[in-house]
């Protein structure tokens, strides 16, 4: 069950919208204005979160969101009064996501950025993808948790095609347990979920300019 839902007798067999709102694109109104709950949804779950919902018709719907407590100790935040570097516009960017609103929005953003954008749905296809253009391809934006090929095992895949490709990982889990353990092959940048414009040109401008990290 993808989240508790919390439904009033009155509206109990008169509104089952309430069963379909984490569903990908389900609206009442017309196409393209669903509401994005899949997205918060899959975000509150990659920090094993719940998101619990409660809607009486004619009244109101009230959402609240959970998370685990955690006994991990709180890192300092980088110092951002250091100038980023400025962001060379221009290239390809090969972004693999398998969630489609957010290979949507990502990929507008890049655009937005002055980026032309190839698009991969899981690790597989864009290694396949990065064959045929590779010498085309600037950086890569990647998500880490995917079905069949993650993350880790793309990033593998695409430096055994070329080893100097810049590399973006992105995901919703935190940067200190993402970017451990023993990986043949580390990306320039790390880009936490959900993003922003800034973040994302900061983490491409720390990528095209960051050398991976050595183990």
């Amino acid at each position: 069950m993808p989240a508790w839902k919390w439904r009033t007798p009155a509206a109990a067999g008169a509104d089952q919208d309430i069963d379909n709102i984490f569903d990908p694109f389900f609206t009442t109104r017309f196409t393209g204005r669903g509401l994005g709950l899949p997205v918060v949804l899959g975000i509150v779950r990659a920090h094993r979160g719940v998101v619990v919902v409660k809607s009486e018709p004619g009244r109101r719907s009230t959402f609240r969101v959970f998370f685990p407590l955690s006994d991990q100790k709180v890192s300092r935040l980088p110092d951002r009064s250091a100038k980023a570097p400025e962001l060379v516009k221009g290239g390809t960017m090969l972004l693999v996501e398998d969630e489609e609103i957010v290979r949507e929005l990502a990929a507008s953003m890049l655009m937005r950025l002055g980026f032309s954008v190839l698009e991969a749905k899981d690790g597989d296809e864009a290694a396949e993808m990065f064959r045929q253009h590779r010498d085309e391809i600037r950086c890569v934006l990647l998500d880490l948790t995917m079905p069949r090929l993650d993350g880790w095992a793309t990033l593998t895949a695409l430096r055994h095609i070329n080893p100097d490709i810049p590399v973006i990982l992105s995901s919703g889990y935190d940067e200190v347990e993402v970017m451990t353990g023993d990986h043949p092959e580390w990306p320039q940048a790390f880009l936490s979920k959900p993003f922003g414009l800034e973040g994302l040109r900061s983490a491409i401008s720390q990528a095209l300019t960051t050398r991976a990290k050595g183990k």
